[in-house]
């Protein structure tokens, strides 16, 4: 099943990433899209951190991010949008919404013994104009603990403990504010329906909660109770799957007890035990079993039914969201192959799709632009552009700090990344590092974050944000 889709924008991070960001300083959250089918034109699923200035020279910076333009009350500090928004810990983040960009900006308020952030008052929600980071709107939500890495149809879901809110993205318009009786900890949101999952009582136990509904009424779909499962197992909805996936911790070996169902119907599926499952392509799952530190182990494909199409023979730790618009339908990638994400297929494989790390094999892919899928080598020391149809290798670019290329945008036909001495655009077609712009001296690069925001070049750090046109 594939749901109605508006203004599909997802969003995902990596739990270690965002955890070392967070310890560093700002946090850019990016919004990222599911590999789309193949067949046809590439969908608009396919594109994200997508720049529209073009890269072929350095824009210019248009301007820099100034709290106290967010905000009417002198002393409201940055929130590390969308996560963390109970508390003040030294650092802020912004959430990368398209069209705009959207900040959370609260007043600190006194310190707690025995915890590592202070606490803050009520959360004011603020769209931000990415052509010259001015505030568009202003819309005070209350106390919330987090929002949803989501903005569907403009519509962003914001909650507590018991208590969520939507506000309109366009418009900073709060369409919405709804109490519950069970405990949230996730929303999301897909065409006009709101999925709502927490924890709460069944027959006098604890056990998962799945609503559906629309913003005025979380349940006019349905409220399902997973009465099966342990009550602190969390549920997540993947809609374009028509799935739900439940996780329970295993007794050691396997660490995870994965359960699927259907979403329409709540049926089971099928379960897994391991150590990962994840959606991928289009309705497939990905697993993994035997993985610890310093080794990936072994990973499958699974269809929609939790049948096995085939072991993945080289497999990685895959790659946190990249750069990506291509020119025609982009294949499914999975350790050193390339797949058809709707079959599973093996399209072609090279050994440049993946480096040794010490925490395992991981993703070399770092961007996929036009035709070419760009990867990189810390042992080569190299940029190398493979062709996305056939994986041939079309040129390769000595670069001395390619294992600390990360991170970046893209335009169609450059990528912009940033490393260990600036941030830099190298050309798809044939490998040309067509501009470099060094970073200022004053800043650590480890704490610095190459990304896009509205259409926009972002480069941030700190408390600091910078957007280029």
């Amino acid at each position: 099943m594939h749901t109605g889709v508006g203004d599909h924008r997802k969003l995902v991070i990596l739990g270690s990433i965002m955890v070392v960001v967070a310890a560093l300083g700002v946090l850019v959250t990016v919004l990222r899209q599911d590999e789309s089918p193949t067949g046809g034109e590439p969908s608009a699923e396919a594109d994200r951190h997508v720049v529209t200035t073009s890269l072929e020279t350095a824009p210019a910076q248009a301007w820099t991010l100034d709290v106290g333009r967010l905000t009417d009350n002198p002393g409201d500090v940055l929130l590390p949008m969308p996560y963390q928004l109970e508390s003040y810990y030294g650092y802020g983040g912004i959430l990368d919404a398209g069209d705009l960009m959207i900040a959370a900006v609260a007043h600190p308020l006194p310190e707690v013994a025995g915890q590592s952030g202070r606490p803050v008052g009520d959360v004011t929600l603020v769209g931000i104009r990415p052509t010259d980071g001015s505030p568009a709107w202003k819309t005070r939500i209350g106390r919330v603990t987090q929002c949803s890495p989501e903005v569907e149809a403009a519509v962003l879901a914001c909650w507590e403990r018991r208590r969520i809110a939507f506000v309109d993205t366009t418009s900073g318009t709060l369409l919405a504010e709804l109490g519950t009786d069970f405990d949230i900890n996730g929303a999301q949101i897909s065409g006009s329906t709101v999925y709502v999952s927490g924890s709460g009582t069944d027959g006098g136990t604890q056990a998962p909660v799945l609503t559906s509904g629309t913003v005025t009424d979380l349940t006019a779909n349905f409220r399902r109770t997973f009465g099966t499962l342990d009550g602190g197992a969390p549920v997540h909805t993947v809609p374009d799957s028509n799935a739900v996936i439940a996780v329970v911790r295993g007794p050691g070996d396997p660490q995870y007890v994965y359960t699927v169902f259907d979403l329409d119907s709540g049926a089971t599926r099928f379960t897994f035990e391991g150590d990962s499952l994840q959606p991928v392509g289009d309705g497939l799952f990905l697993v993994s079993r035997g993985s610890r530190s310093g080794t990936v182990g072994t990973q499958d494909l699974l269809a929609a039914d939790g049948s096995t199409i085939r072991s993945i023979p080289i497999p990685s730790y895959r790659s946190p969201t990249f750069p990506s618009k291509p020119s025609s339908p982009p294949p499914m990638f999975l350790g050193d192959g390339a797949y058809d994400p709707a079959s599973g297929d093996e399209l072609w494989r090279s050994p440049a799709l993946v480096k040794d790390e010490s925490s395992g094999r991981s993703s070399a892919l770092v961007a996929v632009v036009g035709s070419t899928a760009l990867v990189t080598s810390p042992d080569s020391k190299t940029i190398t552009g493979l062709d996305l149809r056939s994986g041939r290798q079309l040129w390769q670019t000595p670069w001395e700090d390619a294992y600390w290329v990360r991170g970046g945008a893209t335009d169609g036909e450059h990528f912009a990344f940033g490393d260990y001495t600036g941030t830099h655009a190298i050309r798809a077609s044939d490998g040309e590092i067509v501009w470099s712009v060094p970073w200022p001296g004053d800043t650590d690069p480890r704490q610095i974050q190459v990304s896009s925001a509205g259409g926009s070049l972002m480069v941030s750090w700190l408390d600091h944000v910078a957007v280029s046109r």
